[in-house]
């Protein structure tokens, strides 16, 4: 018979370990709470369970709220009266059949929370009179923690009401700051306040100032009318504030105004200004508008006083000339007003003025001396007015002479001369003006009417020789080379190659169809335009050469004149 064996086997399988908890690294803020989340390790299926075991020191927790089947939440509360510094806490987790772990520690770190300044970032004021102001508060907050202490430093024209602008704000405090403006001049304003507390940190502050008064041109110009001495203007004072005002206006002395005025509220009044007599020359200075504390200058600007011309004499009567004679006679310009002197000249037909007073202006208080020539080729009167200008202004001065035809200036001619002068001229009427339309330093460009029944026109200039005794004589030549080109009803002629400064004498004669000359003109006297003065190194020496040559000139002056007088009167007769 067989053996049946059994054998029976007793095997424990190992339980499942107990859960283990996570240690936590928390932060919070002093004083306040944080959530802490609590987690735990297990095999087991089961929901685990959490323990506080050990208490913070620094705080309080709340209730364990489950928030899984292995984790929780626990709220911890920081006491404010700890101050910073480290807490902790220990809690442990469990299962059912299972166990309890060990503790785990929780480490909790309070620190303070950082501040937060809150400020706005710029400040703009309502516009405001010069020498008023206006306030505007300033809100400063700190929302966060910590405390934040520091100076709000201002620029003029701000500055703080009350104290030195420091200020102190712990966690959620805030603080208010009253800032005025206060304007000394009219303009925009635009500039940055700085807090002391951190580096850069600046507050923008913008404003207007306006002026409760106001000037209107902003520069006052007295402008000359280039007739009177005395210059005028005006200007109008503005009040814009909401004040009458009693304003005190000085100037300089040069100048009379009123020195008081009273000007309501929103409302303007004119001044009045002119120039003290014998005041002539130019002022750039400034009127000083005062009243209610404020001070307005405004600029002032006063043209010179136009040129005034004196002439002396004050008629000229070249006296009793025969036919073809010349006689001079000097007058003195002077310019008694206050600005410079440019003139222009209008002469009548056969008088000439050296030098020509285009070409230099007469300075505020000098004078200068001009010698007036005068030469007539037929029988008459001369009555006739020299007009000098300048600018505006200017000065009449009457010339007189009688021409007379005695036969003394041909007592010295030949009998060929004598009936050469014995001619029948043409109907052609002669040059009555000469007008020049272009002037350079050596070209001249002239035009003159033509006449009817003028076919062609001949000039001739004055030349001066000298015989062999040293006498000078003046003759009048042909200008061949000098085309004149007849259009229209004018006549134009250029002379070329003459020298800077040259003065040409000339003597304009018709030709009619039949060749037959006219009456000679007036002598004309026409110049280039002279080239810059140049300084001289040596002016004494030339100063010394003139007086040395005086003498001659007096001496050759008659016999110069009377030779140029005897070739007029034989041009008369061509």
């Amino acid at each position: 018979m067989g053996c049946i064996w059994s054998s029976h086997a007793d095997i424990s399988l190992p339980t499942a370990p107990p859960p283990q908890p996570e240690p936590v690294q928390a932060r919070v803020y002093v004083g306040e709470s944080v959530d802490i989340p609590l987690t735990g390790v297990t095999r087991s299926s089961a929901s685990l369970q959490f323990l506080i075991r050990r208490q913070p020191t620094a705080g309080r927790l709340s209730e364990i709220r489950m928030t899984g089947q292995n984790t929780a939440v626990v709220t911890y509360t920081h006491n404010p009266h700890a101050g910073v510094g480290l807490d902790q806490f220990r809690y442990a987790v469990g299962a059912p059949g299972i166990g309890v772990s060990t503790p785990a520690i929780v480490t909790v770190n309070a620190i303070e929370r950082p501040s937060s300044f809150v400020a706005p970032a710029r400040l703009d004021f309502p516009d405001v009179a010069v020498g008023h102001s206006v306030a505007k508060t300033l809100e400063l907050r700190n929302e966060g923690g910590g405390r934040i202490t520091g100076q709000l430093t201002l620029p003029a024209p701000w500055k703080v009401t009350e104290g030195d602008g420091t200020y102190s704000l712990g966690p959620g405090e805030s603080q208010t700051l009253e800032i005025v403006f206060t304007p000394k001049e009219a303009r925009q304003y635009a500039d940055t306040a700085e807090f002391s507390h951190e580096a850069g940190l600046e507050l923008g502050l913008g404003g207007n100032a306006y002026s409760p008064i106001e000037i209107a041109p902003r520069v006052v110009r007295v402008e000359a009318d280039g007739h009177n001495e005395a210059r005028a203007g005006s200007f109008i004072i503005r009040n814009v504030s909401d004040d009458d005002r009693d304003l005190q206006i000085t100037g300089p002395k040069e100048i009379v105004v009123q020195d008081s005025i009273h000007v309501a509220a929103k409302s303007e009044a004119q001044v009045a200004l002119h120039t003290r007599p014998g005041f002539l020359g130019t002022l750039d200075a400034e009127l000083a508008i005062t009243g209610n504390g404020e001070t307005v200058e405004v600029p002032l600007q006063v043209a010179a006083a136009p040129a005034r011309l004196a002439v002396s004499p004050e008629a000229v009567d070249f006296g009793t000339l025969a036919v073809g004679r010349s006689d001079t006679e000097k007058i003195t310009l002077r310019n008694t007003g206050g600005s410079e002197a440019k003139l222009r000249v209008k002469m009548p037909d056969g008088i000439s003025i050296d030098p020509n007073p285009t070409y230099e202006a007469i300075a505020p208080g000098a004078s200068k001396v001009y010698e007036l020539s005068y030469a007539r080729p037929i029988p008459g009167h001369l009555s006739d007015t020299i007009v000098i200008e300048a600018g505006e202004i200017g000065v009449r001065l009457p010339v007189r002479a009688v021409i007379k035809d005695d036969g003394s200036s041909h007592a010295d001619t030949s009998a060929s001369e004598q009936k050469s002068q014995e001619v029948t001229y043409s109907d052609v009427p002669p040059v009555e003006k000469l007008g020049v339309t272009r002037q350079t330093k050596t070209e001249l460009d002239l035009a003159w009417k033509k006449a009817p029944g003028a076919q062609k026109y001949i000039l001739f200039a004055r030349s001066m020789t000298f015989d062999e005794k040293g006498v000078a004589k003046f003759h009048f030549h042909a200008l061949d080379e000098v085309k004149v080109r007849l259009i229209r009803d004018e006549a134009r002629a250029t002379l070329a190659g003459l020298k800077p400064g040259q003065q040409v004498t000339l003597i304009i004669v018709g030709v009619d169809a039949e060749g037959n000359n006219s009456k000679p003109s007036f002598p004309f006297v026409v110049a280039t335009k002279p080239s810059p003065p140049v300084e001289f190194p040596w002016g004494w020496l030339a100063f010394f050469c003139l007086i040395a040559f005086a003498a001659i000139i007096v001496r050759e002056r008659r016999r110069v004149r009377a030779a140029s007088d005897a070739e007029i009167e034989r041009m008369a007769q061509l």
